[in-house]
């Protein structure tokens, strides 16, 4: 079947500079990879096609996100171009890939645009009333708040009517950070009795500063906080944290870098590790694991690590990495699907100034459509060639002509001279 490719490369603007692990962001980079190919149509089905002839042929379009996030991704921009490249050529003479061989966004993207191409992505999503009663049609998604008083109260009316949010813990690694913080995650709970606490502290407390964070918070109010994610750099210091609080963790970080030790096995050891137990430490609880696709890889390795949380009994978090709009609404079917009985945490479209491709319902950021972003095309190579032989032939062609027209001019230069001697 004859395929082809387009790649549209986007460089959005963020509404203000973010520190993303020491490095400063203000432009988010990614691509969006469409997939076309000549599919058929059901039996039942038939199109006619220009000459009203009866035609059963379609074209198939799949469409997915590729855009490492910096200072998370182990993959550049660059690096993840020259393999979208790769893939690319590979995917339009094989029709097949190995998406094990490719980095964590290119392998997810590539992998989300092959299930589209195939229509396999349920694309119906209701409204979760069980954490967000106002949504009005909208995705479910954890609201997401920094340890910020005076952004919090921004959000004052929008949190009045959820019951559950994230907060971004940790942004100053120090034992002021963390009372200040602890302090923060105190009053949210006292002043919205309604509101559970999902935290993240993305590995940036030792345990003295996790333990100052959580003295901050009583522990009747603790039972209110669902997890927190990571809250040490080193996993042995995150299951103390929870043995000496209570607090439940959720591994997020550590899966990747656990991966990173033993490709395929490392987090798989980590998710069975939490019905295990854990040695001379009791009463850790380890409740849930968050999958940030764009960093994890291909879907069906997401889907495999779902699976085995699911057995362990573990609840699953599907999060952004920051992702376009276009990306966010895929991420938001894909939890849907997946993890069903989950809020996702995709509540990061603020950030921007733009969206891409597709509006995600409820925002009213300008949109920007594919066609308005600079586009390469990939064509199969024998329908390249061919492509190059049409452009000879039209070549030598248009040269044929141009001889023709030369030798009329200077036919009808001649016959002016012959009549002017005459």
């Amino acid at each position: 079947m004859p395929r082809k490719v387009k790649l549209y490369h986007y460089q959005l603007p963020l509404d203000c500079a973010m520190i993303l692990r020491g490095q400063s962001v203000s432009v988010r980079e990614g691509w969006v990879v469409e997939l076309h190919e000549n599919g058929e149509l059901e039996q039942s089905t038939e199109l006619l096609d220009n000459e009203g002839l009866k035609n059963n042929r379609v074209i198939r379009i799949g469409r997915g996100e590729i855009a490492p996030l910096p200072g998370f991704s182990i993959e550049t921009a660059a690096q993840a171009k020259q393999q979208l490249d790769n893939v690319i050529r590979h995917w339009l003479e094989q029709g097949t890939v190995d998406l094990n061989l490719y980095c964590p966004s290119v392998a997810f993207g590539f992998s989300m645009a092959l299930l589209t191409l195939e229509n396999r992505l349920p694309q119906a999503i209701d409204c979760d009333n069980a954490h967000n009663d106002s949504c009005h049609n909208h995705f479910a998604s954890a609201i997401l708040l920094a340890a910020d008083r005076r952004l919090i109260e921004t959000k004052h009316t929008q949190l009045l009517t959820t019951s559950l949010c994230k907060l971004k813990i940790a942004t100053q690694p120090t034992i002021e950070g963390a009372i200040h913080d602890g302090e923060v995650a105190r009053q949210l709970l006292q002043e919205y009795p309604q509101l559970r606490l999902r935290l993240d502290a993305n590995q940036r407390w030792d345990l003295t500063g996790a333990l100052a964070f959580a003295n901050q918070i009583t522990p009747e109010l603790r039972s209110r906080i669902d997890f927190i994610e990571e809250p040490c750099g080193a996993v042995s210091e995150c299951l103390q944290f929870s043995h000496q609080t209570g607090i439940a963790i959720a591994w997020d970080e550590s899966l990747r870098d656990a991966e990173q030790y033993k490709p395929k096995q490392g987090a798989i050891e980590l998710i069975r590790a939490a019905s295990a137990g854990y040695a001379n430490l009791d009463a850790v609880r380890v409740t849930a694991i968050v999958i940030k696709p764009m960093l994890t890889g291909s879907l069906s390795h997401c889907r495999h690590l779902i699976e085995q949380a699911h057995q362990q009994g573990l609840t699953v978090v599907i999060s952004s990495s920051l992702e376009s709009s276009f990306g966010l609404l895929q991420l938001a079917h894909l939890s849907k699907w997946l993890t069903p009985d989950s809020t996702p945490g995709l509540d990061t479209l603020h950030v921007f100034k733009q969206q891409v491709a597709m509006p995600y319902p409820g925002c009213n950021l300008p949109l920007l459509a594919l066609t308005a972003l600079p586009c390469r095309t990939y064509l199969q190579q024998t329908v390249h060639k061919l492509q190059q032989t049409v452009n000879k032939l039209q070549h030598i062609d248009n040269k044929r002509q141009n001889s023709h027209n030369q030798i009329q001019d200077i036919n009808t230069k001649q016959h002016h001279i012959v009549e002017a001697y005459k």
